[in-house]
């Protein structure tokens, strides 16, 4: 049997960082033997560790047991910066590797205009979906009235009228005051999630049936949140029915442990973050992001063609989550004055009942 890698070796080059060594060695032992690996890359800093980590492994493998094949592929979806596209040729060249580039089967704002657009995150916007393509009328009434109303909206009605369990963050109310909102201003142009689909999901199944890979190698971090990492239990999920495995290096790395790879490996990331200031890649100014707004600005100063592209695909979800934010905002301080009101009415009324009458 041919031995794995040295222990040593990873130790002293991730610092005996306990759960860097872990990476390292599951990575190797799902890339030992296999006939042919496929591995997305994105541009982005995940993307970044993770080429890096199966470029070092493969080079520290004994060429009896090393993949046959390793295949980077790099989505483009449309809507990507400059800078990440100039980022991946960068990559191409520091690894002496291809990486295939492939685009959206769906483009974005085909999807947007023909499905709807993307609007505060997948859940809500697949939701909403639903019950706009039932015709809902946003209404404040119980579960029971509304399913009676519209039988194939179940799931999206339990999520309008917070019947997901009491703390259960698929209920409207994780977001304050959503509801209420939508209620005073139901929308008026179609919101779904169907420009992931287009852009990564099918494009990501055609590649996969293309080139069969044994197992898809994908950079995500169970640290970094949301609904992609929320998915997934587990750094590996078998294949099923004739489908690749999946398998995640990076899924149990914190944000300091990806600081100590980057640090000792000296990863040098895109200038979406060295010189956009951004913290995120991906579908560019995306209304998904909580942070939208610093992308736009960063894109306005340094690739305002991307800008003006964002600005006239998401131009009506970036208005409807402006003013969800601003009714919001109003909202949240209607109740801390009230709040405020309560407790100095309850102060005066304590100071009326303990005050002695003057003789």
């Amino acid at each position: 049997m041919i031995s794995l890698l040295p222990i040593t070796a990873l130790a002293e080059q991730f610092t005996y960082n306990q759960e860097l060594i872990s990476m390292a060695i599951k990575t190797e032992d799902n890339l030992r033997n296999r006939e042919h690996v496929m591995a997305s890359i994105s541009g982005g800093s995940d993307s970044d560790i993770m080429i890096d980590l199966i470029e070092t492994l493969l080079k520290m493998m004994h060429p009896k047991v090393r993949p046959q094949e390793v295949t980077y592929v790099f989505f483009n979806t449309g809507l990507e910066y400059d800078a990440t596209k100039r980022h991946v040729e960068e990559l191409r060249e520091k690894y002496g590797v291809d990486i295939l580039e492939r685009p959206a089967l769906v483009p974005i704002p085909v999807s947007c205009k023909r499905y709807g657009q993307p609007f505060l995150s997948k859940q809500i916007s697949e939701f909403i979906y639903r019950l706009q393509k039932h015709g809902f009328a946003w209404t404040d009434e119980p579960f029971d009235v509304l399913y009676a109303r519209y039988p194939k909206c179940k799931a999206a009605l339990r999520w309008w009228c917070n019947e997901f369990g009491k703390e259960s963050h698929f209920n409207i109310k994780r977001h304050p005051f959503l509801k209420e909102f939508m209620i005073l201003n139901p929308p008026d142009f179609l919101i779904s999630t169907k420009c992931c689909e287009g852009a990564k999901k099918k494009a990501g199944s055609a590649v996969e049936e293309e080139l069969q890979p044994d197992i898809c190698l994908i950079g995500v971090r169970k640290a970094e949140g949301g609904a992609r990492a929320e998915a997934y239990k587990t750094c590996f999920d078998p294949g099923k029915n004739g489908t690749s495995d999946r398998f995640r290096p990076l899924f149990y790395l914190t944000n300091r442990d990806k600081r100590i790879y980057e640090e000792h490996r000296c990863i040098v990331h895109s200038e979406c973050y060295t010189k956009y200031g951004l913290d995120r890649t991906g579908c560019a100014c995306c209304p998904f992001g909580k942070y939208f707004e610093r992308e736009l600005e960063a894109a306005e100063k340094y690739e305002p063609k991307l800008y003006r592209a964002a600005n006239a695909i998401f131009a009506n979800s970036y208005s409807y989550t402006r003013a969800y934010r601003r009714f919001a905002s109003e909202m949240k301080g209607r109740e801390k004055h009230k709040k405020l009101v309560n407790v100095e009415d309850q102060q005066v009324s304590a100071f009326d009942s303990e005050a002695t009458p003057c003789s």
